[in-house]
Formats: structure tokens, sequence, C-alpha cells
């Protein structure tokens, strides 16, 4: 397939880029032409190939209105990834800083923002603080002294009410895996987000949606309706909030995609798979499998085996060969005693026969 070949909708991201696909997990990427194929940064079972963008056109074509830059330096994330190499005692013949940074790549992943206008009817329990004072006698020292005791307690009173309100930039989950990337590498910074050029896609892969927006209209409720909830509490001057109820209508709803940052990169364990790697391109925080080498933990076994059994033999030998000198002395001293007293008997002898 040739770049003239490509449907509008990808020129609309930008120059030279092509659909691709990972022929392991499915995953679906905008990238460089030049790149392909290339291992599958997210799951690194497969290949990234390229797809007809026509045949095979994604849930969701249109391009990002906002991007979260990268912003973690080379030399920091060198540094962690070392870290990271160097936390494994004994580890891989392939887990090393080289490699790590050799296979490094950059990739976005999708996420949507949601405006929206929100009425609704609500109710809710809102919790109060308010402190009691208690006394303690205690007897020490031989006298009574008495301890003042606070605690905070909390007032729940109902309250119902209505909400008119519009609401910006609620997150609602682009992908699948969103929550697990998230529990595993932590939240962005969204207020750091610029408008998208087609040139921040130049080098990089991007991951395109596989919830559209009426797929992820369930989830931006949850966060509209956090929202209201928070907004509830201090409308009613509460501490707290609880057993929140509300019956919505939404209107003018509008959806915006923002790309997030992520870099992934793989080392391969003893059995030649691949062992993933993400950092979070604005934080730098890593997530990775940790596995150590069997194989070298085996061999280290056998050769400190070796050298234990050698010691045993030596200690045996050299034990054996202790007794040698002080076996020697007393052969020594005992043929002395002999002949002391074969020369005292031969003495007598001589001595008796000349009488």
């Amino acid at each position: 397939m040739t770049e003239t070949d490509q449907p509008n909708w990808t020129t609309e991201w930008g120059d030279n880029l092509a659909l691709a696909g990972c022929d392991a997990c499915d995953t679906i990427y905008l990238i460089p032409y030049d790149k392909a194929p290339l291992p599958c940064p997210l799951c690194g079972q497969g290949e990234l190939l390229l797809l007809d963008a026509a045949a095979d056109r994604p849930v969701y074509t249109q391009p990002p209105e906002l991007v979260v830059p990268f912003s973690v330096p080379q030399d920091k994330r060198e540094r962690i990834l070392k870290q990271f190499a160097s936390s494994i005692w004994i580890k891989p013949d392939d887990l090393k800083l080289d490699r790590l940074n050799g296979r490094i790549q950059p990739i976005y992943l999708p996420m949507w923002l949601v405006d929206a206008d929100v009425q609704a009817q609500w109710q809710a329990e809102t919790g109060y603080n308010y402190e009691i004072v208690s006394h303690r006698e205690q007897y020490q020292g031989n006298q009574w002294h008495t301890q003042r005791i606070k605690e905070t307690k909390i007032r729940w009173e109902p309250r119902v009410g209505q909400l008119q309100r519009h609401y910006d930039n609620k997150t609602a989950p682009a992908l699948e895996e969103h929550d697990a990337f998230a529990r595993k590498l932590g939240r962005y910074r969204l207020e750091e987000a610029e408008l998208y050029q087609p040139e921040m896609t130049q080098e990089v892969l991007v991951r395109l949606p596989n919830r559209p927006p009426d797929d992820a209209w369930t989830d931006a409720q949850v966060s509209l309706r956090a929202a209201a909830r928070q907004e509830c509490r201090q409308a009613a001057a509460a501490d707290h909030i609880r057993e929140f109820r509300w019956t919505a209508e939404f209107a003018n709803q509008n959806w915006t995609q923002l790309l997030l940052p992520l870099y992934s990169t793989w080392y391969r364990d003893d059995d030649d798979q691949p062992q993933m790697i993400y950092l979070h391109g604005q934080t730098g925080k890593l997530y990775g499998s940790r596995r150590a080498s069997m194989k070298k933990a085996r061999k280290y076994a056998l050769i400190m085996l070796a050298l234990a059994t050698l010691g045993f033999l030596a200690a045996v030998f050299f034990g054996v060969l202790a007794i040698v000198p002080v076996g020697m002395a007393w052969y020594t001293n005992h043929n002395a005693e002999l002949n002391a007293i074969q020369q005292i008997a031969r003495d007598t002898a001589v001595l008796n026969n000349n009488n």
C-alpha cells in the first residue's frame, strides 16, 4: 500500500501515517509508514502490520483536539530504566540499559473529555461535624486527675434539591484498558494539554479508541455524577455527603479526544518471552515485570554446590592430614620409650652375666 492509496480520514491526522494492527492483541494504531512492521508496544507478543484503512476502518477515526505532551527528559528516563534494571539481582542477559533504550517507543493513548448541561432532582444525607467534650477521671500519684477529651461526631440530615449546571472536561475512557493503565501508572495533569498539531505524531505511535463516545457515555455519567455530588455537598455547606441519588437529564454534550503520553520498552526473559515496561510520559513513573533469570540462578547454585563439595572434601583431607603430625610424634615417643626399656633390659642382662 502506498501513501496515495490512503483514504482521506488518515490524512486528517497528518501526512505519512498508516493504519496498523497487532496480529496478537488486535490493538489498532496510526503509525509512521517507515516504522512498519514493528513489535507491538503494548503486548509485545505480536507485530504491527499495515491494514487497509478503508476495509478495516476503526470505530472512531477523527483526529484529537488536545494532546498532553511528553515531558520526561531523556536523562531522567534513562536513570529510571537503569534503576529498574539494577533492581533485579540475577537478571536475564537481555535486561540491559542500552537494549531498553534502543527499544523505547513513545505512544499516545486516547481519552475522552465531555462537556454537558445537566438538569437534575437530587436527594442525599449531608453530614456536619460537631465536637463533644467529656471528662475522664484517673488516679495517679496518690491523687485523682481529670482529663478533658474532645470527640468529633457527625450529624446527618436529609436534603433534597434541584441542580442545573454546565460541566466541562469530565473524563471518560476511550480504551477498554484505560483503568488498568491508570492503576499502574497514575493519572495525568490534564491542565498541561496543548492543541493538537500533526507534527506531534511524526515519531509517535497513536493508539486509536476502541470505545467510541456512545459506548463511553455510561462512564462519563459517573464523572458528571461525582462532580454534581461534590457541588451539592458544597451548596449544603456540609462536611460530608452520603446516599446521593439523582434523576438527571443531559443536553448539549460535546466530546473532545485527548491524547496521553506513554513510553514502552521491553526485554526478553529466560523463555524468550517479552516482558513489557511502561513509563508515564509526564511523571516518569515506571511499571514493569521484574523477572529474574532462573537459568543463571541454577548455574550459580551449581557452582556454589561444587565449591561447597570441594571445600568439604578438602576439609576431610586436611582433617585426616591433621592427625599425621600427632601420630608421628606419638610413634616417635613410643619407639623411644621402647628402645629405652629394651636398652635397660640389655644392660641388666649384661650385669647379670658378669656376676
